[in-house]
C-alpha cells in the first residue's frame, strides 16, 4: 500500500522583496503595501513556513502542497530550498494569474516520489481580475497511480460576506464546469479540489454551485460531477476552524473529491479519517488562532515568530 501525503498552505501574502523586478503597474499597486518587506524579512517568514511544511504528516512533510498567496515561481523556489529534507526533492509548479495584487495558486511536489503533468488553468470571468484556478496530473512514481489536482482561491469576503458572495457562487459555478470536463470521459476520474475558498462547507457557492456534499452516497451515485466534501467531520467542537475572524472560526480551507477517489475498486482512494486540520501547537497564537506573520506596513507591524493566517490541512490517499 502507497500513501501519498497531501496538503494545502495559505502562505498569506508571501511576497517578493520589496524593491524585486516587478511589472511597473503592480510594483506602484504594492508599493504602500510591501513597505518595509525587505529581503531580510521576506527570508524569515520564508523559514517560518518552511518549519511548517517540514512538521507535516509527523515530520515526515507533503508529497504534493497546494499554496496560495504567493506572488510568483521565484518566491516559492526560495521555499522549496529551504525544504531541505533526507530524500526530498521538492519542485515548484506555478502559474501566473491575472491576479490585481500578483498573488498565485501553485504547488510543490516532491520529484523523488511524484511527477507533475499535463499543468491546466481556468480563467475565472468578472469585471475584477482574480486568481485562475490551476491544476495538472500527479502521478506517484513507483505504483503509477496517478490523480488530478485543482487549487483554489476564491473571491475574498472584503466589503461584507453578503457583498461578496456573488463572486464566489461564479467562481463555485466555473469550478464545476472545469469538473464536467475533466471527467467527461470517465466520471470516475479521480479528482481532490483543495484551497482556500473563502466560504465554508455550508454556504451556497460550495453546495449549490460547486454540488459540493456531506453525504458520500450522493456522490458516488450522482451523474453530474458532484464531490465529497471532507471537512465536515472536523465543523464540530473546539475551534472548528482554519482561519478565526473576530471571535469566529470559519472552515475556509477545504479538501473536496469526485467519486474516483471513494469507489472501492479505485486505483486511488481517500482516507476520509486521515483529514486533518494542521495546527500543532507552535503555530497558534492567541485565543487558538493561527499565528500570522503579517507586513511591517500593517497597522499590526510583523511577528517574526509567526507564520499564516491561516492553519494548513492534510489528507492521505492510498492505492
Amino acid at each position: 500500500m502507497t500513501d501519498i501525503r497531501v496538503a494545502f498552505y495559505n502562505l498569506e501574502n508571501l511576497f517578493d522583496h520589496e524593491n524585486a523586478q516587478r511589472d511597473p503597474e503592480l510594483k506602484q499597486r504594492l508599493r504602500n503595501e510591501l513597505a518595509g518587506w525587505t529581503a531580510a524579512v521576506r527570508d524569515r517568514k520564508l523559514d517560518q513556513l518552511a518549519r511548517v511544511i517540514r512538521a507535516m504528516f509527523g515530520g515526515a512533510g507533503p508529497d504534493v502542497l497546494g499554496v496560495c498567496e504567493v506572488e510568483n515561481e521565484r518566491v516559492l523556489g526560495f521555499l522549496a530550498e529551504r525544504l531541505d529534507m533526507p530524500g526530498r526533492d521538492y519542485q515548484v509548479m506555478g502559474h501566473a494569474s491575472p491576479d490585481a495584487r500578483g498573488i498565485d495558486v501553485s504547488f510543490l511536489f516532491d520529484a523523488n516520489r511524484i511527477t507533475f503533468s499535463n499543468p491546466m488553468h481556468q480563467v475565472v470571468i468578472r469585471r475584477n481580475a482574480t486568481r485562475d484556478l490551476f491544476w495538472g496530473t500527479f502521478t506517484e512514481v513507483g505504483s503509477g497511480a496517478s490523480f488530478m489536482a485543482i487549487a483554489n482561491h476564491w473571491p475574498s469576503r472584503s466589503g461584507g460576506q453578503y457583498e461578496s458572495e456573488p463572486f464566489r457562487l461564479l467562481t463555485g459555478e466555473t469550478a464545476s464546469f472545469v469538473l464536467s470536463e475533466l471527467t467527461r470521459d470517465d466520471d470516475r476520474s479521480p479528482v481532490i479540489l483543495m484551497g482556500d475558498f473563502n466560504d465554508e462547507p455550508f454556504n451556497r457557492s460550495m453546495q449549490e454551485f460547486l454540488l459540493g456534499e456531506r453525504d458520500r452516497e450522493r456522490v458516488t451515485r450522482a451523474r453530474t460531477p458532484r464531490v465529497f466534501n471532507l471537512m465536515w467531520p472536523l465543523m464540530f467542537g473546539n475551534d472548528p476552524g482554519t482561519y478565526r475572524f473576530g471571535s469566529d472560526w470559519n472552515m475556509l480551507d477545504q479538501f473536496l473529491i469526485t467519486k474516483g477517489l471513494l469507489l472501492q475498486n479505485s486505483p486511488l482512494r481517500v482516507d476520509p479519517d486521515s483529514v486533518e486540520i494542521f495546527r500543532p501547537d507552535f503555530v497558534r497564537g492567541s485565543g487558538g488562532r493561527p499565528r500570522r506573520f503579517g507586513r511591517p506596513a500593517m497597522s499590526s507591524g510583523v511577528d517574526s515568530d509567526g507564520f499564516s493566517d491561516h492553519f494548513p490541512i492534510t489528507v492521505i490517499l492510498r492505492d
